[in-house]
């Protein structure tokens, strides 16, 4: 199933529609996000709020978790519900207090032996691929990614920044490129990219793939390498996610739509004077109207 251009998985926001309009404009790989494996195991019903879809290509679902045991289960319970998702992924690389408080996400660095014990449950029960998601971890990165690889994972997607760092500084492709060379599995990498970026990145081996998560939040046209050119263009964008969350979802609550538009309207001319529109609107309409060339 391997791609060079992946959509990050991005907790409240990448939702199936945001998803299926990045892949119409280019991206090859997506992923649902945070998906708690804990969940999953002691409530079978949460499968149902996945809002995974056949009609998703390259698609994944990313679980979250640090017991082994219950993420094994979970991967098998997901991909019996699923049968159309082409790759899994556990996520060690979340910094969000919310994720680290119950030793998930990128407080799995701590403890790479339980890493390695959900990778090996997730293949016992896997006939999909098998990736992890992580940040860097000072001296003991390569150590990590090692043992990733070691436990049977087909690919690591790695982000140049450490837990601590969140989303400030600079991500450290050197450090991506460090592992890359010394793994034998595909790295794809994360962290300020876009498509040229990505692409350079990929002939200069510093990774296999990419993965583009904040640029494609404000610019689904960010895999194709294109700027949306005004108002119109983005409102286009805006109505075609619309359009996705009604065919998919059904009609769109009004905040889901004001998150989007939030987002996409950045960069236009007078775009903290739409912003304060957008975010005392009453209806969909009162959004799409600050969108109107003036």
């Amino acid at each position: 199933m391997f791609a060079k251009s992946f959509l990050a998985q991005i907790d409240e926001y990448s939702d199936l529609p945001f998803r299926l309009l990045c892949q119409k404009h280019g991206a090859e790989a997506t992923c649902v996000p945070l998906v708690s494996s804990t969940a999953i195991v002691r409530n079978p019903k949460v499968l149902g709020r996945i809002d995974a879809h056949s009609d998703e290509k390259k698609s994944g679902i990313q679980l979250v978790g640090s017991e082994s045991k219950e993420i094994g289960q979970a991967t098998s319970m997901v991909l019996s519900t699923f049968p159309h998702i082409t790759y899994l992924n556990l996520n060690c690389g979340c910094p969000s207090q919310r994720t680290t408080e119950s030793g998930s996400g990128s407080a799995m660095l701590a403890t790479p032996q339980k890493i390695e014990a959900a990778v090996k449950e997730m293949k016992k029960n896997s006939n999909v691929p098998v990736s992890v998601k992580l940040r860097l971890y000072g001296s003991k990165t390569m150590q990590i990614c090692k043992s990733i690889e070691e436990a049977g994972a087909d690919f690591v997607i790695l982000h140049g920044r450490s837990p601590g760092q969140g989303y400030s500084g600079k991500a450290n492709w050197n450090a991506i490129k460090q592992v890359k060379e010394q793994l034998g599995i595909p790295v794809i990498g994360n962290g300020d990219i876009n498509v040229d970026d990505g692409e350079q990145r990929i002939k200069g081996k510093f990774c296999d793939g990419y993965m583009i998560g904040r640029a494609a939040m404000t610019n689904p046209l960010v895999f194709c390498n294109k700027i949306p050119e005004g108002r119109k263009e983005k409102l286009a964008l805006l109505s075609d996610y619309i359009e996705l969350h009604r065919k998919y979802l059904g009609e769109p609550e009004l905040k889901t739509t004001k998150i989007k538009a939030l987002q996409f309207i950045c960069g236009v001319v007078h775009a903290s004077e739409a912003r304060n529109k957008i975010a005392r609107a009453k209806s969909t309409e009162e959004i799409i109207e600050a969108f109107t060339e003036k």
